[in-house]
Parts: C-alpha cells; sequence; structure tokens
C-alpha cells in the first residue's frame, strides 16, 4: 500500500466547524488518501487491516485513530463485509483548533496528542470505548450541541493519553501539491460562480478536462458528485441569507442558485433536514433565547 502514491482528497465544510461522515466498506472513499485535516476515524463494524503513513496494523470493530493532516491512510476491511455503516469519520482542521486555543487556553491539554497524530495513533480498547456512544451521536445533533459534542469526545481521549504511534515516520512534506492546486482552482471556480447556472462543461473546462472524466476525478477528489457539491454550497448560501437578512424565501431562492422553488424546498428538507421558513424560524427562536439569557444575567 505505502509504494502507491496516495490520493489527496479535498474536504469541505462550509456551514460547519468539521467534517461528519459516515460510510460503509464499499465506498468511494474507501482509497489510499491524504488530505490537509487531521482525521478521527472509528470503525463501527467489520476487521481488516489499517495503512497509516509506513503502519499496517490490524482493526476490529470499536477501533479508533486520530490521523494528522497530510498522512497518507486507509482501512480495508478482509471477509466478513457487511451493509450499512463502517466508518465513522470526524474531519477538522489545524487553524480552527489553533483559533480555538487562542481563545480558550484550557483546550491547550489537545496540543500534545494533536502533535503526535501526525505520526497517526490508535487509541486502546478502553479509551476508545470511553467516546463510542458520543460519536455516533454526533450525526444527530446541530448547532452548538454537535460543537461541544466534539469538544468532549477530543477532550476524553487527550485526557487518558491511553494510545500509541503508528507511523515511523511524518508525511507533511510529501503532499502533492499539483493535484491539491487542480483540486483548490476548481472548487474556487465553483464557489465564486455557484449562484448563477454552472455546468458540469463549464467547470470540467477550467481544467481543460472532459466532462465524464472531471466527473470521476472530482467525486474522487471530494467525496460528492459534482452537482452534490453545488447543491450543498447553494444551500450553504441560502442558510447565510436566511440567518442574517429577513429577505422573502423565494427571493434567497433564485439568488443561491436554484431554478425553481419546488427544486430549492426538496434539497433543503434533504440536507438540513427542515424545510428554508422552519430553519428561519429556529434561527430566530434562537436569537430570542440568547437575548433573554443576557437580560437575566
Amino acid at each position: 500500500m505505502s509504494a502507491i502514491k496516495p490520493e489527496y482528497e479535498a474536504v469541505y465544510e462550509a456551514q460547519n466547524s468539521f467534517r461528519y461522515l459516515a460510510h460503509g466498506a464499499d465506498s468511494s472513499l474507501v482509497r489510499w488518501h491524504y488530505h490537509n485535516e487531521y482525521e478521527l476515524h472509528l470503525i463501527q463494524t467489520t476487521h481488516g487491516n489499517a495503512f497509516i503513513g509506513d503502519y499496517v496494523g490490524p482493526f476490529t470493530p470499536g477501533s479508533v485513530f486520530l490521523c494528522g493532516p497530510y498522512l497518507p491512510h486507509n482501512w480495508v476491511s478482509l471477509g466478513d463485509f457487511q451493509t450499512g455503516i463502517r466508518d465513522r469519520v470526524i474531519n477538522f482542521s489545524d487553524e480552527r483548533i489553533q483559533a480555538l486555543i487562542q481563545v480558550l487556553p484550557e483546550m491547550k491539554s489537545l496540543q500534545t496528542m494533536l502533535a503526535d497524530s501526525r505520526y497517526g495513533i490508535e487509541f486502546s480498547k478502553e479509551a476508545s470505548a470511553r467516546v463510542v456512544d458520543e460519536f455516533a451521536s454526533v450525526a444527530g445533533l446541530k448547532g452548538p450541541a454537535r460543537v461541544l459534542s466534539f469538544l468532549n469526545i477530543m477532550s476524553e481521549l487527550a485526557q487518558t493519553q491511553d494510545y500509541w504511534p503508528l507511523s515511523s515516520r511524518s508525511f507533511e512534506e510529501e503532499s502533492d501539491s499539483l493535484m491539491e492546486g487542480r483540486v483548490n482552482t476548481v472548487v474556487s471556480y465553483i464557489i465564486h460562480n455557484c449562484t448563477r447556472e454552472l455546468s458540469l462543461e463549464e467547470v470540467a473546462g477550467v481544467l481543460g478536462l472532459a466532462p465524464t472524466f472531471f466527473s470521476r476525478w472530482f467525486k474522487k477528489a471530494t467525496g460528492y458528485r459534482y452537482i452534490d457539491f453545488l447543491t450543498r454550497l447553494r444551500i450553504s448560501r441560502a442558510c447565510e441569507h436566511l440567518e442574517v437578512t429577513d429577505r422573502p424565501i423565494t427571493d434567497i431562492c433564485f439568488d443561491a442558485g436554484f431554478a425553481n422553488v419546488a427544486n430549492f424546498n426538496r434539497h433543503f428538507l434533504k440536507i438540513k433536514g427542515m424545510t428554508p421558513r422552519q430553519y428561519r424560524e429556529s434561527i430566530e427562536i434562537r436569537g430570542r433565547t440568547m437575548q433573554k439569557v443576557v437580560l437575566h444575567r
């Protein structure tokens, strides 16, 4: 595995402090790859081999790993493939963690663990067992509760110091800058043009690639189909306007790049779990609640 060049994966999360995802053993994300972000990884089902840097070793249900930025990694199941969720993954950036440490000095307790993760670390079964339930619950949380749950997991793991290093070396200086540059170029183009009609052919042309080849390449690099990435980005833009303006939802729909309101509502409900109107109402309720807290201090 280590003789094969790892692929770069772009981790993009506009609306949240970190990316949470869950997938099966047959996901396209299961491959030898790296990214700029940390990865906290829980194996829920199956057993097999973990490939992290130049380390190869077994994993079993309940195994928890933390891989630092640029460190190549993959988990390959053996034998008993199961349907449903195999992996639960949290990706977070070093920039946001360092910014958090600046305003919350208590978070400095994470620094030793994060530094060790540049070589990849695996936590003991005892330490892993303490966070398995909360790790799984992150998927159903929103807002501050989601962030607090993530910090609880990180704090619990850091306090135990019950882990061991895996790779014999760090890979921070060995990233594929050309691949990263191509991904960043096309993602930046999509971000700056997402509110207008933006065809697959046009975006593929930015890199001089055929649409069919670009579509496969983009899915492998980002974990999303092009149209799904574009839709999520437009929903994120709509959420920003719903939060900070009182403009009509119909206007926000078209300004975000959607062609009709029905399509906008359907995608919004699928991604956010509520309608645009319910989302705006939840923001208003949160604002009134916070105002009451301030007034009663």
